[in-house]
């Protein structure tokens, strides 16, 4: 039988409460439900009391533990950031855990070795992708300076960075994600963006100044 996946949020709102014990579910605290906007229960009364949290980072151990588990607890957390929920483990039974750990250490050598392989081949496709985002910045910005285009493409494709080379627009070389990614260059690059910082303006007022300095070289790299 499935293992039966449900949400668990550490919630970002305030003003939640309990559809099964009316109780307010503060800030930060665990609310189960399909998003923060359905109705769900306070961890307490929900099911997954005594279940056991599960960190995120290994892959088996996260599918295997949820394949041994009645219920799966996805633990979702708020990054302000990012504007998004992002996962932080999950809650499973203890005993499932258990038995993911030891059909782990009977694979752990093969697994190792095919992972090995295919960080290898994730390392050598970034490579490409990166030399094609910088290509495609040269030929939207031919008249950038030379090798310019490839420290562009290196600093807004890093990975896990949250840059705009990384999103799923940037990889189909879309011009406004190049845009943004050789605006941002300059700004921090060709301008004193950076320096004006803790001299009491606000971010967006520091970029309405710098903007005509940052058109004028955009125009001048086209």
């Amino acid at each position: 039988m499935a293992t039966i996946s449900q949400n668990i949020f550490l919630t970002k709102k305030e003003k939640l409460s309990c559809k099964t014990c009316g109780r307010r579910i503060s800030l930060g605290k665990s609310f189960v439900a399909e998003s923060e906007d359905h109705k769900g229960t306070c961890f307490g009364c929900s099911p997954f009391v005594g279940y056991v949290m599960l960190p995120p980072g290994d892959a088996a151990m996260t599918r295997r533990s949820k394949k041994h588990s009645t219920l799966c607890g996805v633990v979702l957390a708020w990054n302000q950031r990012r504007k998004r929920y992002e996962r932080r483990g999950q809650l499973v039974e203890e005993e499932a855990i258990e038995k993911a750990r030891l059909e782990c250490e009977k694979d752990q050598a093969a697994r190792d070795l095919k992972n090995k392989k295919a960080a290898i081949i994730r390392a050598q496709k970034d490579r490409e992708y990166i030399a094609d985002f910088a290509m495609a910045i040269r030929e939207r910005y031919p008249n950038c300076p030379p090798k310019r285009e490839l420290d562009i493409a290196i600093h807004s494709c890093e990975k896990h960075s949250g840059r705009v080379g990384r999103t799923a627009d940037a990889k189909q070389f879309d011009p406004k994600m190049i845009d943004l990614a050789v605006t941002a260059h300059i700004r921090h690059k060709e301008t004193n963006y950076d320096a004006q910082f803790g001299k009491g303006k606000r971010k967006k007022e520091i970029r309405s100044d710098i903007q005509s300095d940052v058109s004028a070289i955009l125009r001048k790299w086209q």
